[in-house]
This record gives C-alpha cells, structure tokens and sequence, in this order.
C-alpha cells in the first residue's frame, strides 16, 4: 500500500514540522537516525512519531529533550552513538 506510514517530527515551533510518507514500516533505530540527520530543523524539545495510516495507530515514538540535543547539536554521530542515549 502506498504511503501507508506516515512519520512526523516535530518541535515547539509550527514552521519547522517534518512530514515524511513511506511505504514500509521505520523501527525506533531508524527513526532516531532520521531525527539526527535533521536536527539543524529543530530548536527545542523534538517528538517523532510514526503512524499507520491502515491501522490508525502510533506504532514508534521518540521523544528527545533540548538538553540532549545541544550536546551534539555541533558534530555528525555514529549510529552507535545515537543508541547509546
């Protein structure tokens, strides 16, 4: 089915919403590799969710605190860095 996830970042700010369509499902790894490759968008706490739009349910979520992201905020991680946290 096309476009049946829909993954949804976001920050306390409207304007810097990201909206991204797949048609497969993004497991929490994943979806914290995309919040990290767009965290230059973001100012504030970021919420990311994935939503099936054939189920109508949130199926991953992930939630990351400013304080976290103005520690690496200046420098690309590794994707055992960002699961170490």
């Amino acid at each position: 089915m096309k476009n049946r996830y829909r993954i949804e970042i976001y920050d306390d700010v409207k304007a810097n919403d990201l909206t991204i369509y797949s048609e497969s499902n993004v497991d929490k790894e994943y979806l914290t590799e995309m919040v990290f490759s767009n965290l230059r968008q973001f100012s504030g706490n970021i919420r990311a969710y994935v939503y099936d739009n054939v189920k109508k349910k949130k199926t991953t979520a992930l939630i990351l605190p400013m304080e976290l992201l103005s520690k690496y905020r200046n420098y690309k991680l590794t994707s055992d860095e960002i699961m170490m946290n």
